[in-house]
Parts: C-alpha cells; sequence; structure tokens
C-alpha cells in the first residue's frame, strides 16, 4: 500500500495540470500560453516516467539491465518531443501524448505485477493517469479551435 506521503507528491503534480485548465478557461488572455505549457507539462510528464523505468531497470540488473528495456523507457521522452514540435497540429500533439501514455501505463501496471516495480506502483499510476486523461479531456475542445 502506498504510504501518504507517495499519494501527496504523486496528486501534486496534477496541479500544473489544474493551474492549465483554471488560465485556458478563466483567464483569456493567458488561454494560447495555458495550452502550451499544458502539453509542455504533459511531454515533461511522460520523460519523467520514463526515467523512472529506466532507474528501475538499473537497479534490478546493474551490470546487465535489459537492453529492451532501456530502450522502452527512451520511447516516451521522444514521443514527447515529437508531440512539442513546432507546427505539429495540437490534436496530433494531444493524441501522441495520450497514447504514450496510456502505453506506459499498461507497461507499468504489467511491471508492478510482474515485481519489476513496487505492488502499489500499478495502482498510483493507474488513479494518476486517469486523472490526467480527465485534465487532457478538459482541454480537448481548447486544441481543436
Amino acid at each position: 500500500m502506498p504510504s501518504r506521503a507517495i499519494w501527496l507528491i504523486s496528486l501534486s503534480g496534477l496541479m500544473p495540470f489544474l493551474t492549465c485548465l483554471v488560465l485556458a478557461y478563466g483567464v483569456p488572455a493567458y488561454a494560447e500560453s495555458a495550452k502550451t505549457v499544458f502539453l509542455v507539462y504533459s511531454a515533461l510528464t511522460l520523460t519523467f516516467l520514463g526515467g523512472a523505468r529506466w532507474g528501475a531497470e538499473l537497479v534490478r540488473a546493474p551490470e546487465r539491465p535489459d537492453l529492451l528495456r532501456l530502450v522502452l523507457s527512451a520511447v516516451p521522452s521522444v514521443l514527447g518531443m515529437f508531440a512539442l514540435v513546432p507546427r505539429t497540429a495540437p490534436q496530433v500533439a494531444v493524441g501522441l501524448l495520450l497514447l504514450s501514455s496510456a502505453g506506459q501505463l499498461v507497461w507499468d501496471v504489467q511491471a508492478s505485477r510482474a515485481g519489476l516495480l513496487p505492488s502499489w506502483n500499478g495502482r498510483v499510476r493507474t488513479v494518476m493517469t486517469a486523472l490526467g486523461t480527465v485534465c487532457t479531456a478538459a482541454m480537448w475542445p481548447l486544441f481543436r479551435g
């Protein structure tokens, strides 16, 4: 069972998403900036998750880490970067970030069940991905216009 501190730290990671939502819908002068920051923070979050997986693999097998796991742990950063390429349609960027987030969630849940990550990690990641997806769904109408 994850500690209260882990839940608080994890949930605090939603603050930038929520702040962007408030600014995008409530302060028209900041709407465009909020959309940009939302995409950048989404990409940074994926990079963080990939880095965590890289670190977990190095701890699991410091002398002989699994090459496929290391490669897969770098994929979220690359997809996040592609989502931020200038002139990428916002809908494409959001779709790429959501797809990468879903893939990372599936991998993390499987790894938690297999004992490669703490057993509670799958639960925390599922809740956080669901909440992040709700925030993204709330931002979606702004990316269509």
